[in-house]
């Protein structure tokens, strides 16, 4: 082979490696090959179409270039130049696909945010009629426990700091000295039973006692009283949960225990619908006041 080339001649020998040196495009040319390829495989295809067809014919008049004149400037020129439009083609194609992506998101965001607003509205609006259901139930149940009350005789009624207080002479539902109700005493606390069966409010049964007696026995049958006023109310329909039963032995006097009149007084039932305000209660009538 070496002695081909000696023969051919100094001429024949520069021919040869003149065109093997032709044979290796410019850097610029390889480096807008690749960028072009680049961008013609990402989102510029379907989002900067134009620039991407921009950056193409670019590329072809670097490679005509390439053709007719491999080492010119102008051919690294017009290489440099359709790498440019490769680049500002993939740039575009993205920032393009960015903001459409943005955008369905923003758009997704502000459904969630628009179906979770009504959502919350409509359970807003279910929730507000189930409460007006409530206090119109609880509003009507009031008054029928009103009007109930109202009818009940031989019961004083009165408003004070703790509520509503309906008192029963101990007279009238135990014997002297005992918490076992009297069969007419049953009668009565039926009919308060009846009344209260449907209110909402809780109940405090308090018994008390006159003085006569040691504290200790006094606060125990008082004690005995109340739970056996409340375990005929709840056994009559008005809800346990709601009921409490309380003694306060002679603790809490209100007539003079020195007379029998001020002992009998004192010796008595207190059923105490709690939180009972005084636009609550109807004006008792004349068959509820003590006789």
């Amino acid at each position: 082979m070496n002695r081909v080339f000696l023969a051919a001649g100094p001429a024949a020998l520069a021919l040869v490696l003149g065109a093997c040196s032709s044979s290796i495009p410019p850097k610029d040319l390889v480096n807008a090959r690749a960028t072009y390829q680049q961008a013609s495989q990402g989102p510029a295809a379907s989002y900067a179409p134009s620039a991407l067809h921009t950056a193409k014919q670019a590329l072809d008049r670097a490679e005509k270039a390439y053709e007719d004149s491999p080492n010119a400037d102008e051919t690294k020129d017009l290489a440099y130049i359709a790498q440019r439009k490769a680049m500002l083609a993939d740039l575009s194609g993205r920032a393009q696909s960015e903001l459409e992506d943005k955008n369905k998101a923003t758009a997704e965001y502000q459904k969630v945010q628009q179906q979770q607003a009504q959502q919350a509205q409509a359970a807003l609006t279910s929730t507000k009629i189930e409460l007006d259901k409530e206090r119109d139930a609880r509003v009507a149940a009031e008054q029928r426990t009103k009007d109930a009350l109202a009818k009940l005789a031989g019961i004083q009624a009165k408003q004070d700091d703790r509520g509503l207080v309906l008192t029963l002479s101990g007279s009238v539902l135990f014997a002297s000295g005992k918490s076992t109700l009297l069969p007419g005493a049953q009668t009565r606390l039926q009919d308060i039973a009846n009344a209260l069966k449907e209110s909402k409010r809780d109940i405090t049964i308090v018994g008390h006692t006159d003085s006569q007696g040691n504290d200790d026995t006094n606060m125990n049958l008082s004690q005995a009283r109340a739970d056996a006023v409340r375990n005929f109310l709840t056994t009559h329909g008005v809800e346990r949960d709601k009921v409490k039963a309380q003694g306060m032995g002679e603790t809490m006097p209100i007539a003079d225990n020195g007379t029998t009149e001020g002992r009998a007084n004192n010796r008595r039932v207190e059923i105490i619908l709690e939180g009972w305000q005084p636009s609550d209660s109807t004006r008792p009538s004349d068959n509820t006041r003590p006789r």
